[in-house]
């Protein structure tokens, strides 16, 4: 059996039923965690300049583009909602993957679901399932597909996104398995565009590509059964791995979203710059520290680090993201990393400025080298007296083993979802995502992240 039709038996015969209900919980963190952020991220430039050519091309109204009025196709729908959910890049993500899950999952689940009229189970499954499929291939094809140059949030995810839309759309085992290959060959997104408005961009473009390829497929699209596994197929365009088999024996006996986990994040930056922040705020506490003690701050950091964090001395709001230097330098000046942290031009505080001078990072080869300790560093900081301070290699507040409260999680919603829905909504939709299932239509939910941006 190909590796296409394994996936697709399990995308089509898997049943809610058969998931450990820690599962459901997980899903119903994303989706609060994740309509948050798309709620947030709907009046960023990248979002609005996607909602332009979408009113310009049209499409049907059957699915709603959040934070606005717009009705359209559902793949347009799910190319919007997918870039404005990464735009500020503070959704969540997973290790294993080495991308963000659950944005372009979710964007593609909400949109196939309003047009078949889904209700809060099938919803969850598609995201389930497309989550499973993720990992399973991020396990087969990671670190290796990731320092290449991919962007596995989208030349990941866009299968997962089909396997999600797939299982919404209730095809059969053939027409899915056509659906993945024909997603193989969509699947795409690089690295060299961090710190740019396309990284967000990606995030939509797996949702609409993956609901795009289910969509081909059930009107009669057909793809090569060996699209993943051939010799000039996925697998060996963007992994060279032999770890496939091993992957796939894994579906819906391990259940990765209780195994590699999300890490949710609680500051809107690239998640590799999470555990240093962390540790630099909790020393400048502990310390009772000012930027003018500082002589220098060296933070350690995994191997596939440096070709992200390519930003040392970043000009715009994006680039700052992908920056290891602001963002420590941001830590120890201000205390926090927020949304405010991140504008255009010069940096406006001279103390940030200073400090991004006095900041290295450097590869740590005594850092773990598991999955999902990709993101952990180790913090050093030489004081100007000659003491200095250190931090033990560590991950972050919001990784799978130190997961965020579901009060700070729901308070991390709230303060999203400000930016579109007034507090009393904004406290009714939290409640109605606690109970995701139970929803009898999609649209109960969609309907009401509505809002009046552009």
């Amino acid at each position: 059996m190909s590796a296409a039709a394994r996936l697709a038996e399990f995308i089509v015969k898997t049943s809610l039923e058969e998931c450990p209900s820690d599962v459901i919980v997980q899903v119903r963190r994303a989706a609060l965690d994740t309509l948050g952020v798309m709620l947030a991220g709907a009046g960023e430039p990248v979002a609005r300049v996607v909602r332009r050519v979408v009113r310009a091309e049209g499409g049907i109204a059957l699915a709603t583009v959040v934070g606005s009025s717009l009705k359209t196709s559902p793949g347009w729908a799910a190319l919007a909602n997918g870039a404005a959910g990464h735009a500020h890049d503070f959704d969540d993500t997973n290790f294993a993957l080495l991308g963000h899950p659950s944005v372009p999952l979710l964007s593609t689940a909400l949109a196939a679901g309003e047009a078949e009229m889904a209700d809060g189970r099938a919803l969850v499954l598609g995201y389930v399932i497309g989550f499973e499929v993720d990992v399973a291939l991020g396990l087969a094809l990671n670190p290796d597909h990731y320092t290449r140059g991919w962007h596995a949030t989208s030349s990941i995810g866009t299968l997962g996104c089909a396997a999600a839309a797939a299982r919404l759309m209730g095809l059969d085992v053939t027409q899915t398995r056509h659906a993945l290959a024909i997603a193989a060959s969509h699947a795409s997104g690089l690295k060299e565009n961090f710190g740019s408005m396309t990284k967000p961009y990606h995030a939509g473009h797996a949702a609409r590509s993956g609901l795009l390829a289910a969509q081909l497929a059930r009107e009669g699209l057909t793809a090569s059964e060996t699209a993943l596994e051939g010799r000039q197929g996925y697998v060996a365009a963007f992994g060279a791995s032999h770890r496939l088999d091993q992957a796939l024996e894994g579906l819906g006996r391990t259940w990765q979203l209780l195994g590699s986990g999300i890490a949710v994040k609680p500051y809107p930056s690239c998640a590799l710059t999470h555990s240093a922040i962390d540790a630099l705020i909790e020393l400048r506490a502990a310390h009772r520290l000012s930027p003018r003690d500082v002589a220098a701050v060296q933070v350690g950091v995994n191997r596939v680090v440096p070709d992200v964090l390519a930003h040392a001395r970043p000009t715009t709001a994006l680039e700052r993201k992908f920056s290891m230097q602001f963002c420590a330098a941001a830590a120890l000046a201000d205390g926090r990393v927020d949304f405010g942290s991140f504008t255009d031009g010069e940096v406006a505080n001279p103390e940030v400025r200073a400090l991004m001078e006095r900041i290295a990072m450097v590869v740590d080869p005594g850092l773990p080298e598991g999955a999902e300790q990709h993101a952990w560093t180790r913090v050093t900081v030489r004081l100007g007296d000659g003491r200095t301070l250190s931090t033990e290699a560590r991950g972050a507040r919001g990784h799978p083993d130190t997961p965020l409260s579901d009060a700070a999680l729901r308070e991390k919603f709230l303060a999203c979802a400000k930016a579109v829905l007034a507090p009393d909504e904004a406290e009714s939709v939290a409640e109605q995502i606690g109970h995701l299932e139970d929803i009898p239509d999609v649209r109960a939910l969609t309907s009401r992240l509505e809002g009046n941006l552009d």
